[in-house]
């Protein structure tokens, strides 16, 4: 158990101090309070607003002026409201779920807050960007690899139709919307798949799983639009002279999204440390 400042320098010759507890930021003091109870901080000596950690932090972290590591109010970087606040991904999470961890872990730099209003105005230029992005690389929105099953869709529209409005449809058309559930019955029954269950089924219970019926499914080559188009981008891939991967084609991806954002949302309360240039990586 480390209880003092003195002793964790002693134990951790590498140790970095917070100075967390300032008058204003309640926030910091909970953040205090949670590395306190656990063990992996001391109270600084004499310091009565600072703590220090007992572990040594991986990584580098944050420079003092980097954009991540400064105060921010709870606003909206484009109107400056503070109502209906919803955190906005810069990228969409649609391109970023699919990024390697490197890059995907360091998503908390593209996440602002936007009122509601302002998040839907830009979402509209969003869309058409992703629309554009569709084209570009033949991979539409909702996906690519989708099989459809026309006789499904057919036995469906035919079977809720008898079931719900049959008094309005013409007799001679109720006994050709039967002939189309007949005939899709018949082929169930002889199914190797499902036929027993098909099989057993009354008229009645026959439409009801009609209209139940799928005529869209997702094939075994079935790719999402996020995942195909990051794929596409992530081939292009390099070593830097620190042995550490590197993907070009994601990088300038990233930055189109974050100029895109600056360009049609113009966010006059947007930190000035936020630029489309800030780091990309987890290292």
């Amino acid at each position: 158990m480390i209880s003092s400042c003195s002793d964790a320098i002693s134990k951790y010759p590498k140790l970095y101090m917070i100075i967390i507890d300032c008058p204003k930021e309640k926030k910091n003091r909970r953040k205090a309070q949670w590395y306190l109870t656990r063990d992996l901080a001391v109270a600084k000596d004499n310091e009565e607003h600072a703590i220090m950690l007992t572990f040594e932090a991986k990584g580098e972290g944050h420079s003092a002026g980097d954009y991540m590591v400064e105060d921010r109010e709870n606003m909206c970087v484009v109107c400056a409201s503070a109502d209906g606040l919803t955190l906005h991904h810069v990228v969409p999470y649609v391109y970023r779920q699919w990024f390697p961890l490197s890059i995907k872990s360091k998503s908390s730099r593209d996440l602002l807050l936007l009122c509601k209003e302002c998040h839907d105005q830009y979402e509209r230029h969003a869309t058409a960007l992703k629309k554009s992005l569709a084209t570009k690389y033949e991979l539409p929105l909702e996906g690519k690899g989708w099989i459809r099953v026309p006789e499904n869709r057919a036995a469906r529209k035919a079977a809720t139709a008898l079931l719900h409005v049959a008094d309005k449809i013409p007799s001679a058309r109720q006994d050709e919307l039967r002939s189309t559930i007949n005939t899709f019955w018949e082929k169930k029954k002889q199914s190797e798949v499902d036929g027993d269950d098909w099989t057993k089924l009354e008229w009645e219970q026959v439409l009801k799983k009609c209209c139940e019926l799928q005529d869209l499914f997702q094939g075994k080559d079935f790719i999402e639009h996020g995942q195909g188009v990051v794929q596409h981008l992530a081939t292009n891939k390099s070593i830097d002279n620190d042995g550490k991967e590197r993907w070009p084609d994601l990088e300038i991806f990233i930055k189109q999204w974050r100029q895109h954002f600056l360009d049609h949302s113009k966010p006059r309360y947007l930190s000035e440390r936020w630029t489309v240039d800030g780091s990309i990586y987890t290292n």
